[in-house]
């Protein structure tokens, strides 16, 4: 990633992060800005689910706290590390990628699904707290993309479900694809990062506090 923003003749920095550690967060940013100068956007990216395609009673403990932790604490750990500094500023935009997992409340993957509902609910709380101090926070909700998530839920739905016997993973994604996206066609990473470029803009200035459904309509509200 830092390679292909370097050929755009912009400069990039990579750095390790738990984003589930405070400690972690905190000498992120603060690297970013050494490096950089300052920070405008915070996008908060990271997320990962456990046991795709199971239902609630065969999750863990583990499986909770963990995607608890990778998708909604690291969302308050990285919001509260970088307050302080955009309301010094008075400016600052905060991106959280959400998903319509949250809204749809969707099955077969309860802690991904609670977590990133969550996710939601916090950008509307900051984005209360933080218009104030003239900051946006919005989320972004992505649908279906072919992503490792999908292909293990799609194998899980076609070992386990007599609609999809017979179908390899793909088959079974590409009828999700026609059975709930209205458009007829899967969301792709370019999408989300369009949606998150327009909320960076000033075109966006007043824009807050937003769930933005990236999902060929499949959630229309």
């Amino acid at each position: 990633m830092v390679k292909e923003v370097e050929k755009l003749g912009r400069k990039a920095v990579a750095m390790r992060c738990d984003v589930t550690k405070a400690a972690d967060v905190k000498a992120s940013l603060d690297g970013v800005k050494k490096e950089l100068g300052r920070i405008d956007i915070l996008v908060n990216n990271a997320g990962m689910a456990s046991s795709p395609g199971m239902p609630f009673t065969n999750n863990t403990e583990e499986d909770w706290d963990k995607t608890y932790a990778v998708n909604l604490k690291s969302v308050f750990l990285t919001c509260k590390e970088i307050a302080p500094y955009f309301i010094e500023r008075k400016a600052g935009r905060i991106i959280n990628i959400a998903s319509i997992a949250g809204p749809l409340a969707a099955p077969t993957m309860p802690p991904y699904s609670v977590a990133k509902g969550g996710v939601i609910t916090f950008t509307r709380v900051l984005a209360k707290e933080l218009a104030v101090h003239g900051i946006t926070v919005n989320a972004i909700c992505p649908g279906v993309l072919w992503t490792a998530f999908w292909e293990n839920l799609a194998q899980y739905l076609a070992d386990t479900n007599p609609v999809f016997k017979g179908m390899t993973a793909r088959q079974v994604f590409d009828k999700r694809i026609a059975d709930i996206i209205p458009l007829k066609r899967e969301q792709t990473p370019e999408d989300i990062g369009w949606a998150a470029t327009f909320l960076a803009s000033d075109e966006a200035r007043n824009i807050t506090g937003q769930a933005l459904n990236v999902d060929g309509g499949s959630v229309m509200h």
